[in-house]
């Protein structure tokens, strides 16, 4: 019997790796606001500062802004309401409710009603079947902006790499974004200034840069960013924080402002605290404290 030949399947052709030019053109490419002049969906940021400059409480305001579209810092335009995920791995939980708390009060909305989900669990960004269950629980969530605070806590295990390595932590931040943004979620990571940057910013009055942040790989890394560093020194007992705030990312947003955020003190009961934020431009107030600076040094 004589065989019979069947004829070999043809192969897929490989998918090329480049599109031309004219589809290119083609495309419709566009940037959408999450909080108008400060962040846009789709990008990795990075809320980064000094200890104990307020970014969780500002992440908060950020976060409460977006769950609820109320202006962030009350100055801020937020488009459109987003349902926002917070990781929190410092604060605990009673600071992060009372904050919140006051930061809704300000705005005039109840905690109850924002659009935020909560964990105090951080996800470990560097094992690859932790960002799977990052990247469904944000699919099932239905989360479209992620905060992970603070960095240093969740990027590596003790041992499994070297935090001052760019080609080791690069990678580490592409893979963990890429879990956010194939599920639909903007990734922010909340992260601290080195300790140098952070006085050199307070002592000559000037906005903290991204070159001012830990690790290698993070500033490289991230296409937006919120920068805050102290303009004047915390005066315990105050409750109000002197500060600058700068803004900057890919898509051309720029800016520096001077916030003035009164908190109040805590009482016996741990209750009387606030949350009222005042903005103003950075340049006009940081003039000021250079020439009140020079009378001072004159007398």
């Amino acid at each position: 019997m004589t065989p019979v030949h069947t004829a070999a399947a043809p192969q897929p052709k490989p998918k090329s790796a480049f599109i031309d030019s004219a589809t290119f053109a083609s495309k419709s490419y566009k940037h959408g606001w999450l909080v108008e002049q400060i962040f846009v969906q789709g990008q990795p940021g990075v809320v980064g500062g000094p200890k104990k400059s307020l970014k969780t409480s500002l992440v908060l305001d950020l976060a409460v802004s977006l769950g609820t579209g109320t202006p962030f810092l009350g100055e801020f335009a937020v488009p459109k309401p987003r349902r926002v995920a917070v990781f929190s791995g410092e604060s605990g939980h009673a600071t992060i409710q009372e904050t919140a708390r006051r930061i809704c009060k300000a705005k005039g909305v109840s905690l109850a009603d924002c659009d935020v989900l909560w964990s105090f669990t951080l996800p470990r960004l560097h094992d690859d079947q932790a960002l799977k269950t990052l990247n469904q629980a944000i699919r099932d969530g239905g989360v479209q902006v992620v905060f992970i605070d603070p960095l240093y806590l969740c990027l590596l295990d003790g041992g499994a790499g070297s935090a001052s390595n760019l080609y080791e932590v690069g990678p580490i931040l592409r893979r963990a974004t890429m879990a956010c943004l194939n599920a639909g979620a903007t990734p922010v990571f909340v992260h601290h200034a080195t300790k140098s940057g952070g006085k050199q910013a307070a002592s000559a009055i000037k906005p903290l840069e991204l070159d001012d942040l830990q690790f290698s790989g993070v500033s490289e890394f991230v296409r937006q960013w919120l920068l805050v560093s102290r303009a004047e020194p915390y005066q315990p007992g105050t409750g109000r924080h002197s500060l600058l705030l700068a803004a900057g990312g890919s898509a051309g947003q720029s800016g520096c402002w001077h916030l003035d955020i009164g908190e109040g003190v805590v009482g016996d009961d741990f209750q009387g605290r606030k949350w009222r934020v005042m903005v103003r431009d950075a340049e006009e107030v940081v003039q000021q404290m250079h020439l009140a600076a020079a009378e001072n040094c004159k007398h």
